[in-house]
Formats: C-alpha cells, structure tokens, sequence
C-alpha cells in the first residue's frame, strides 16, 4: 500500500481512490485489496470485495465497478472529510460512490485515512449501499 504525504490534499486523496477504482475495474481484486489497508473488524478479503460487487442491485455476474460513468442526472460523490488526529490515528475519511457498470450508484466505498509515522495510510472501511 502506498503512503501519501500528511499534506496530501484532497485532490491527491480522490486520485487515490480512482487508482483503486482502476483494479477494480480491472476486476483485479487481490490488487485492489493490496493497494489500501484495512480495518481488521471489517474482515475484508480480495473475495469478499468481489462478492460485494457482484451482488449489487440486478446482480448481473458480469457487472463492475467502472471508472468512468456514464452522464446522467445523478452525480457520483467523491468527498474527503478531515479532522485532527482521533485515538485511532484516523485524520479523515473518503466517500466514493462507486460507478457500475458505466452508472452512478448508490454502492458506496468508504476509507479512513490514518496518520501513521511516514504520512498517510489509506484503509478501506467498508463499501455498502448508501
């Protein structure tokens, strides 16, 4: 997992979510799970990440998350909120709905972003329907 600077802005942190974005698209799971840290309660694995996906709204075998949307009236959220350091380390988060399939969705990818000793970690805390 690559370590951001602590100044990243949140351009930087979006841009990370989108590189994340990118494996799954790929439907490179394993990488996916490798490219961000991970809350260990979460129990996430590169399998569970696909299972997710898969099991979204129609449920079509072949769907995926795509970078890339298609325009409708319905805007994608990509928001980074940030806060001083809590007990945990975390100094924020990112909310990224992901694209499925070409579309905006309400399937949502949320990471904290933890202050660690060389900068930032990014661990994915969940994706769940919004």
């Amino acid at each position: 997992m690559p370590h951001l600077p602590r100044d990243a802005t949140a351009e930087t942190l979006i841009a990370f979510a989108d590189r994340w974005a990118e494996l799954m698209e790929l439907e490179d799971y394993d990488a996916a799970f490798a490219f961000t840290e991970h809350i260990p309660e979460m129990k996430w694995t590169p399998t569970l990440i696909r299972d997710v996906v898969k099991a979204y709204g129609d449920a079509e075998p072949t769907q995926r998350v795509t970078v890339i949307g298609k325009p409708t009236d319905v805007t994608q959220r990509k928001n980074v909120d940030r806060w001083p350091k809590n007990a945990h380390g975390a100094v924020g988060e990112i909310w990224y709905d992901l694209n499925i399939d070409g579309f905006v969705s309400d399937l949502t990818a949320t990471f904290v972003i933890l202050d660690v000793d060389d900068g930032l970690d990014i661990a994915l805390n969940d994706i769940h329907v919004m």
